[in-house]
């Protein structure tokens, strides 16, 4: 099995078993990096330990895969997650050069995928508080099927909270 599939697919030791130097900036023939393939990793400690372990190792956080799909795009974009653990790896993505505003094919950006996640409004504050602490985040821009993230958000009935946030913010950058 090759490197992407083992980040993708496989446990964190089997990775570490299969890395060699290097591997970390590798790119596969779609252009995807190996970090973006980590990140879709369905074991939580694995998705984490390999993530995490490749941005140690200075593997690019700013590209994209199928869609346009961004690290930040496909980290909270999975079905399972640990919260606390995705705003701590989500910060890491931020500071290796990943963008909080950068829209996938359809135009989405990061934080609708945030919004969808199936969590409250509580639990979600760690990743919230990392969104507002940038200088500019998106919640205003439009995808092609007609959603911002203000708008997507006062669509859910279990998202009032973050609503009036993302409102003050744009408000006071205006």
């Amino acid at each position: 099995m090759d490197i992407f599939l083992t980040a993708h697919l496989k446990s964190a030791d089997d990775f570490f078993a299969d890395f060699t130097p290097g591997d970390a900036k590798a790119v596969d023939p779609k252009g995807r990096g190996l970090l973006l393939m980590s990140l879709q990793n369905k074991d939580l400690p694995s998705r984490y330990a390999v993530s995490n372990f490749l941005l140690d190792q200075s593997a690019p956080a700013n590209t994209s895969g199928n869609g346009g799909a961004t690290a930040l795009h496909i980290l909270f974009g999975q079905v399972s997650h640990d919260v606390i653990e995705d705003a701590r790896l989500a910060r890491r993505l931020i500071d290796a050069g990943a963008d909080i505003n950068a829209r996938d094919d359809n135009g989405r950006v990061p934080f609708l995928e945030v919004l969808n996640m199936k969590y409250s409004d509580d639990d979600l504050k760690p990743i919230y508080d990392l969104w507002f602490e940038q200088p500019y985040a998106d919640f205003t821009s439009v995808s092609r099927h007609g959603v911002s993230p203000i708008t997507f958000a006062k669509k859910l009935p279990f998202r009032g909270a973050i609503v009036a946030r993302m409102e003050t913010y744009v408000s006071e950058r205006s």
